[in-house]
């Protein structure tokens, strides 16, 4: 090989590399959109027996009482939305990869059982961090301020992405550590079969196959 092919396949070679390197940071080193799929082979948090059967151990319970502000200051009370119908709340981090991705699917859900189902974000963060996540992330329900993380105590949600449904008569009906294929499966039958219609369409090939936690709560964002 002469000189100049040599240099043009050094050049080739390093052109190459620099595109998986930057695909590498692509799915390792950046954020990922809210548009993404879970990127990783193997759940960042994996979901595991104790957390399922800590869930589990949740249904039935009553489900703790509270009243928490949005971000423009109006106080949102969870025993005057169960007197009407099903509620489902979204615990949220900011920052949390599993939050931003699993963020379209909750959003689809809350979407297509609208007036039947009342959805909640609980995030942590201040007021102004509230917003922005609703803001980028398109949220179609009302994000809660968490305050000093009481209610994630309460309703046992040690990481985001955990789903507590609870029904009109306030007791827990289910409980997700996590979400999945399955997972969101799950809670849109359980959603069609409280409100008497049929399960809503809803795209699930961007979704884990493997239950997949958030990150948490008691860790910076």
């Amino acid at each position: 090989m002469g000189r100049a092919a040599k240099t043009f396949a050094l050049i080739g070679s390093l052109a190459l590399a620099g595109v998986g390197l930057a695909l590498y940071g692509q799915v390792v080193g950046a954020r990922p959109e809210s548009n993404t799929t879970n990127l990783l082979d193997e759940p960042r948090h994996p979901v595991t027996g104790p957390m399922l059967r800590d869930a589990k151990a949740q249904i039935g319970q009553t489900a703790p009482a509270f009243s928490l502000p949005d971000p423009e200051g109006r106080t949102v009370a969870l025993q005057g939305l169960t007197k009407i119908g099903p509620v489902v709340l979204v615990f949220t981090k900011d920052g949390c990869p599993c939050s931003i991705e699993s963020q379209p699917f909750f959003n689809r859900l809350a979407e297509g059982y609208s007036g039947k189902v009342a959805f909640l974000g609980i995030i942590d963060g201040p007021a102004h961090v509230a917003s922005k996540y609703r803001d980028d992330f398109k949220v179609p329900y009302p994000m809660l301020l968490a305050g000093d993380g009481a209610v994630y105590k309460a309703f046992r949600a040690s990481r985001s992405v955990y789903t507590t449904l609870i029904g009109p008569e306030g007791k827990v009906l289910r409980q997700w550590p996590g979400y999945s294929k399955d997972m969101l499966k799950d809670l849109n039958f359980e959603l069609a079969r409280y409100t008497g219609i049929k399960p809503i369409d809803i795209d699930l090939s961007m979704a884990p196959e493997k239950p997949s936690s958030g990150c948490s709560f008691d860790e910076a964002g």
